[in-house]
């Protein structure tokens, strides 16, 4: 797999080959000792993950009880970089350059596997810029990010598996390789395994490979290397397309979706965005996937109400029997150790021993209101529109 001397300049010819697609220019690539890799992912999140983003999207997360309390987000995701991190590509404007984790600044045999897949990613970005592609008001944890994520990791991943049989002198067939899953673990070496993780965090980091490579497979299949390439100028709207390819080739696309309801007085709005059908199978847990199923589209806005937190989310479906099994589902996710309260405005309310209360709303659309101030809660519920 790696005997003899490699060039980072080989490294690219090879990836270019596996990928069908050649590189416009040279990428300079740097190595890091462990020490060196801590530093610049420290100065990494600090300039691409402030701390007032990192403690909105915990609040976001809480708010969907998909996050426990006190959770630190970003040094959580710091840690898991660190621990897992064995090779990168910087995007960023002023950098653009290929990075390889190694003690003593050599190519090994698992860091060449890595950096084949790193290396997709900087030849995606001489074709489309990576860094430009969505705006800053799109979230970590939003449907779109997670949708172009996706389809830049299941290709890269796809690339990375290319390369492995080029390596092994195997045919690269348009064929991937049986144990998919498997070989997607090597383009994120320990990602596999987080078991202090919450479901949420294992999820908005395995996803975008398995989810991606299965997407990358199906656009190869159509049409190869020039299909791929295609698809980084026209990619997946939402995780629905990446999910299910098919809704991808017919170009269906998500409906814009935003909440009806109103904030109190004085509320200030913190971010907004879509949840999707990936993170809402995260959100009904185990056996979710069917009740998330026949998603059209959603929208939340996440408010600081007197510096408590506030939720409002609305979702909209396909049929209104895809409506009622998620509402069906979701009721028994946020019932689930909490009381059960009397209804509200037409909400069934359900209050946690932590104070929080949720309100869900079944019509056309579900609608949840949540926060960790019941009687801001209760004002939103007040105000609701029948």
């Amino acid at each position: 797999m790696g005997g003899g001397d490699v060039t980072g300049e080989r490294l690219q010819a090879e990836v270019a080959e596996a990928g069908g697609i050649p590189f416009r220019r040279d990428v300079p690539v740097a190595f890091l000792g462990r020490g060196e890799l801590t530093a610049y992912l420290r100065e990494l999140l600090d300039a691409e993950y402030p701390a007032a983003q990192a403690r909105a999207d915990e609040r976001l997360l809480e708010a969907l009880d998909l996050l426990p309390a006190g959770t630190d987000l970003k040094a959580l995701r710091g840690r898991v970089l660190e621990e897992n991190v064995a090779g990168f590509y910087d995007e960023r404007p002023d950098k653009r350059r290929l990075y390889a984790v190694s003690e003593d600044r050599s190519f090994t045999p698992m860091n060449q596997i890595v950096l084949a897949h790193e290396l997709r990613h900087a030849l995606q970005d001489q074709y489309r810029d990576l860094h430009a592609q969505l705006g800053d008001d799109v979230t970590d944890f939003d449907d779109r990010r997670l949708a172009w994520m996706s389809l830049l990791e299941g290709d890269a991943t796809l690339v990375m598996e290319r390369f492995v049989k080029l390596r092994l002198g195997v045919q690269a067939s348009d064929d991937a390789l049986s144990g998919g899953v498997e070989s997607a673990g090597l383009a994120a070496p320990g990602l596999f395994d987080l078991p202090d993780a919450p479901p949420v965090i294992r999820d908005h980091l395995m996803q975008p490979y398995l989810a991606g490579f299965e997407l990358a497979r199906a656009i190869w299949a159509r049409g190869g290397a020039s299909a791929m390439r295609e698809a980084w100028a026209h990619p997946p709207e939402s995780m629905e397309q990446v999910l299910h390819p098919g809704r991808y080739f017919a170009g269906e696309p998500p409906r814009h979706v935003k909440p009806s309801l109103s904030p109190p007085p004085g509320a200030r709005l913190l971010s907004e965005g879509t949840l999707g059908e990936l993170l809402i199978r995260t959100l009904l847990e185990a056996g979710g996937e069917g009740a998330a199923e026949g998603w059209g589209g959603d929208g939340w806005r996440l408010y600081d109400s007197g510096g408590r937190t506030l939720l409002l989310w609305r979702s909209e479906w396909d049929t209104p029997a895809d409506a009622r099994e998620f509402a069906e589902a979701l009721l028994r996710r946020v019932g689930r150790g909490a009381t059960a309260e009397p209804s509200r405005d037409g909400f069934q309310v359900f209050r946690r021993g932590s104070g929080w209360l949720f309100a869900v709303r079944v019509g056309e659309a579900v609608e949840l209101v949540s926060g960790d101030d019941p009687v801001a809660v209760v004002r939103v519920l007040a105000g609701a529109r029948p």
